[in-house]
C-alpha cells in the first residue's frame, strides 16, 4: 500500500498555481531565473528583467543607459496575455 501510494505521488501530476503558470510561461520565452520571482534575458542590444509578484508582473528594459518599465496590475495574468505583455515591451 505504500509502494502503490510512493508510485501514484511520482507519477501524478500536481495542480499549477497562476504563479507557476506564468513561472512557466517566461521561462519558455527564453528567461533565465535569477532569483525567486526575477527573471533575466540578454541581449546584444540590452537587458530584460522581468519581476514576478503574487498580484503582478513588472518588467524593465535596460539599453545603452536608458531604462524603460511597464506594469501589468491586478491579479496574474494567462499565458497569452502574459506572452504579449512580455513581447510588447521587451528588446
Amino acid at each position: 500500500m505504500k509502494l502503490t501510494n510512493i508510485l501514484k505521488s511520482v507519477f501524478s501530476k500536481s495542480q499549477n498555481t497562476p504563479y507557476k503558470e506564468c513561472e512557466r510561461t517566461i521561462k519558455k520565452l527564453g528567461y533565465k531565473k535569477q532569483d525567486q520571482g526575477v527573471f533575466v534575458r540578454d541581449s546584444s542590444s540590452g537587458r530584460t528583467t522581468i519581476w514576478l509578484y503574487e498580484d503582478s508582473v513588472k518588467i524593465k528594459v535596460y539599453a545603452s543607459g536608458y531604462a524603460e518599465s511597464d506594469y501589468l496590475p491586478a491579479p496574474l495574468p494567462d499565458a497569452e496575455t502574459l506572452r504579449s505583455f512580455i513581447r510588447r515591451n521587451e528588446l
